[in-house]
């Protein structure tokens, strides 16, 4: 009896267990956003005024993303329409100077994120060689208000690159692609700042001033030797 008792009880178990080594995965599992160059900002002030530039790894192999320093708002960041997930993200590095580096780093939570190149008007899967488009290539940006929109580089003096390119509030932050002859533009330049008294009037942050500046602040740095993800 106590032999066959011992025996039910064993099964018992057995069963519990295997269940569980079943529904384990499931339980708590969260599946995990998409985040991609073109995506709208969801600041932890509730602000959704910004636009998100390319994204990638850097040294340390953390997920990273690039805006507008002036976008900043708040440091915490959340997915478009799903706050009930939680931060995915936050800003890790906000520069200070916003003449020359408008820019901000955006740290996120791989718990939560994957990274694509795909945006939704542009690919993003490595920076422009030297990081700053020449005067007469042609750009193309894309952002959350006036989406893609292409034109032909006025200047790039000082990192600075002004361009007929198309961008309005909202727009910051975003993506700036070279556009080859061949239509593709998947090459980093830079990433929308502001619209000034130029020709041409509006202005973007060169890669080359964002990678040089984050250099400076040593290899460990969240973003340094940032790479865009290929996928």
């Amino acid at each position: 009896m106590v032999s066959t008792r011992a025996s039910r009880w064993a099964l018992v178990a057995g069963v519990v267990a295997a269940a569980g080594l079943v529904l384990a995965p499931g339980a708590g599992a969260q599946e995990k956003v998409v985040v991609t160059n073109g995506l709208q900002l969801d600041h932890g002030a509730g602000l959704t005024l910004c636009t998100l530039g390319p994204v990638g790894t850097d040294n340390a192999g953390r997920l990273i993303g690039i805006t507008a320093a002036h976008c900043a708002g708040g440091g915490d960041l959340y997915y478009p329409g799903k706050r009930d997930l939680g931060p995915i993200g936050h800003y890790a590095h906000v520069s200070a100077d916003q003449a020359f580096h408008d820019y901000a780093v955006i740290e996120y939570d791989p718990a939560k994120v994957t990274l694509s190149s795909n945006g939704p008007a542009l690919r993003i899967d490595r920076v422009l060689e030297g990081g700053l488009p020449a005067v007469g290539s042609n750009v193309c940006k894309d952002g959350r208000t006036t989406g893609k929109t292409c034109g032909l580089v006025g200047s790039n003096a000082d990192g600075l690159i002004t361009s007929f390119a198309v961008n309005v509030p909202g727009d910051s932050g975003g993506p700036l692609v070279l556009a080859r002859n061949d239509g593709t533009a998947t090459e980093w330049a830079g990433i929308v700042t502001r619209v000034a008294l130029t020709m041409p009037p509006f202005v973007y942050t060169s890669a080359k001033n964002i990678l040089d500046d984050i250099a400076t602040r040593g290899p460990d740095a969240p973003g340094a030797g940032f790479t865009p993800v290929n996928d």
